[in-house]
């Protein structure tokens, strides 16, 4: 009987530390498969935290694949995990959509993410001419030879773009500023007008902004000749005095003018100029060759800045060159619009 007793009080107790044990284990296992979750959770929201981070610093290896219809996948190693990341631009969509899918994976365990992000360039002037003048009292000089503004929509290639993007030639800030570029009217073509008083935005407040973030600074005296930027790819770029651009270079993206250019070559630009200050010459001092801005063109400057154009240099509309302009990585404000998990 007593053994009986002894191995009844044995089985109890095996019994009991059995289910203290499978207990503690099943606890532990809940620990560590809630901590790989949570480090797979953790990698996967890294992971899209330093896709966007590639962009803000234009990441050749991922911008330039990333167009419409395209997808770039990037995997990374961290923290004791994986991240796979597909990036792509839906191909019915502006180029200001992005479609994110992302998987962490922590050992055994995985999280998965899909979101979808809208883009807007933070800041970007809404421009409405070929050229604007957003400050009054502009002395506006030219030196006669046959250089050529347009507000016709034009696309990169130099091939006509969209009529129905057509817009101003020169847009003015006053009534009076109209009257002092009228002289160079037959140098200006626009639709439905040539020159009009419609005050573009105005760019001084954060010009400071974009010479911050430039990509090239062109120093007084320069001479440069290279291609800066891409239309994958555009850039920011600072000349600030006087400053040459020459040979068959090109510059994408905004570029921000305190001073004077002049064109020795063929040199090209594509985007969006801002010029600001009190004195501001464009000049094409070459015999061959007809240096092309596509884009848009914005003034700033104290009333009664100088604006001179001399030689011939071709300032031509371009919602396309606009458009890509806008799309430079830094300066990229981001929106959700869907995020889903798993």
């Amino acid at each position: 009987m007593s053994l009986l007793l002894v191995m009844g009080i044995a089985l109890t107790l095996g019994i009991v530390g059995f289910t203290i044990n499978s207990s503690k284990m099943r606890v532990t296992e809940r620990v560590a498969g809630f901590q790989k979750y949570s480090v797979a959770r953790n990698i996967a929201h890294s992971a899209v935290n330093m896709t966007l981070r590639a962009f803000d610093r234009n990441d050749t290896t991922l911008i330039y694949p990333l167009e419409a219809g395209k997808t770039v996948t990037i995997t990374r190693q961290m923290m004791d995990g994986q991240s796979v990341v597909t990036a792509k631009l839906p191909p019915s969509m502006k180029r200001d959509t992005i479609d994110f899918t992302t998987v962490g994976t922590a050992q055994d365990s995985s999280y998965w993410m899909k979101l979808r992000l809208q883009r807007s360039p933070k800041p970007f002037p809404a421009v409405n001419a070929c050229v604007g003048f957003a400050s009054p009292g502009i002395v506006y000089n030219t030196d006669g030879k046959p250089h050529r503004i347009t507000g016709e929509d034009y696309k990169m290639n130099g091939t006509r773009g969209n009529p129905a993007k057509d817009t101003i030639g020169v847009a003015t800030k006053t009534a009076a500023d109209s009257a002092a570029v009228a002289p160079d009217a037959a140098n200006i073509t626009g639709d439905p007008y040539k020159i009009k008083v419609a005050p573009p935005d105005d760019p001084s407040a954060y010009i400071n902004e974009y010479i911050a973030m430039a990509d090239y600074v062109f120093p007084n005296g320069s001479s440069n000749n290279g291609t800066y930027g891409s239309a994958a790819m555009p850039v920011i770029g600072y000349a600030k005095g006087e400053v040459k651009f020459g040979g068959n270079g090109k510059f994408y993206g905004v570029l921000v003018i305190n001073g004077s250019i002049d064109f020795t070559g063929t040199f090209d630009i594509y985007g969006l100029v801002l010029c600001y200050g009190s004195d501001i010459q464009i000049s094409v001092s070459t015999s061959s060759g007809n240096p092309s801005l596509y884009g848009g063109l914005i003034m700033s400057g104290a009333p009664g800045s100088k604006f001179s154009l001399k030689g011939t240099p071709q300032l031509l509309y371009s919602t396309e060159a606009l458009e890509m302009a806008k799309y430079i990585g830094k300066m990229q404000a981001y929106k959700v619009i869907y995020w889903y998990y798993q």
